[in-house]
């Protein structure tokens, strides 16, 4: 299970969205235009960033293609590889690029420990079910006991009808086709049908 973190889903991906497009940006707006390998290597980073926000199944995905799971693992692995760019592509002797790369992969590995992937919406928390006198909590409401109902005025009460004998069977009455609980249906003239 995914932690918890204090950074909604929906502002990480906000988050992802502007990252991308300053990524993209950034060779052209901080001039490093001429070390094609980080101006390559920015570009790219920025269409990453904008296809793991575009294929989220976050509120800010458009593909909803991404698990939250996965999504996390692969912020994780951008994050590492943005520290790990400069170094490895080769262009570690420009300042500009360099910092951008190593800053933003920090900044991104701490955005990604602190975000909530959970697609859940969070609800405000129930009510305590334990009643006050301090009992014990359910789990799920107690239905109430059913009540009796007493017989009709013009209908005779079960348990009353008389036998050919003349005893009373418990649970039995005296109409035609009626049910007694014990014994099963009863025909007009008390005896139990078959």
């Amino acid at each position: 299970m995914l932690r918890e973190g204090p950074i909604p889903q929906a502002v990480q991906g906000l988050l992802e969205y502007l990252a991308g497009i300053a990524f993209i940006a950034a060779p052209f707006v901080l001039d490093f235009t001429g070390n094609g390998i980080a101006t390559a290597a920015a570009i790219v980073v920025g269409i990453v960033f904008l296809v793991l926000a575009a294929t989220s199944q976050g509120p800010t995905g458009l593909v909803k293609q991404l698990s939250p799971p996965v999504h996390a693992l692969l912020d994780a692995v951008l994050a590492i590889l943005l520290v790990a760019a400069p170094f490895v592509l080769g262009f570690s002797g420009d300042a500009t690029p360099r910092n951008l790369f190593l800053v933003t992969g920090v900044v991104w590995l701490l955005v990604t420990i602190g975000s909530r992937y959970d697609r859940k919406e969070r609800r405000p928390a129930r009510p305590d079910p334990t009643p006050a006198s301090g009992g014990r909590a359910l789990d799920h409401p107690v239905p109430a006991p059913p009540t009796a109902v007493p017989p009709a005025a013009d209908q005779p009460s079960l348990g009353t009808g008389p036998t050919p004998g003349g005893r009373s069977l418990p649970g039995t009455g005296p109409a035609t086709g009626s049910v007694g609980p014990e014994y099963g249906p009863i025909d007009g003239d008390g005896t139990r049908r078959a």
